[in-house]
């Protein structure tokens, strides 16, 4: 049976009307880790590729190679994570080539 995350995790992806805490499970996922504007032609290209990737794997079954642990699940969206460089903390204002 394939796994939804939007129906099987809705406590983690699916905002409520109050803030409250959740525990996140442990997840496999791939990573981008870099300084810069999210905006920028580069990031974009690299988020291109984690799709690509997740894409594949996700596929690999109907090529005929099964990983170990492997099901098949529906792609998770993109998430984010961002913070300040040190210049970017004594900033007065929000510039994103210091995220």
């Amino acid at each position: 049976m394939k796994h939804e995350w939007r129906k099987r995790e809705k406590n983690l992806y699916i905002p409520k009307q109050e803030p409250e805490l959740v525990s996140i499970p442990g997840q496999k996922f791939f990573l981008l880790k870099g300084k810069g504007n999210p905006n920028e032609h580069e990031i974009a290209e690299k988020i291109g590729v984690l799709y690509s990737l997740a894409y594949a794997v996700r596929m690999m079954p109907k090529q005929g190679y099964t990983p170990a642990g492997n099901f098949e699940y529906t792609v998770y969206p993109l998430e984010g994570i961002w913070g300040f460089t040190e210049e970017g903390k004594k900033l007065d204002t929000l510039n994103k080539d210091e995220l």
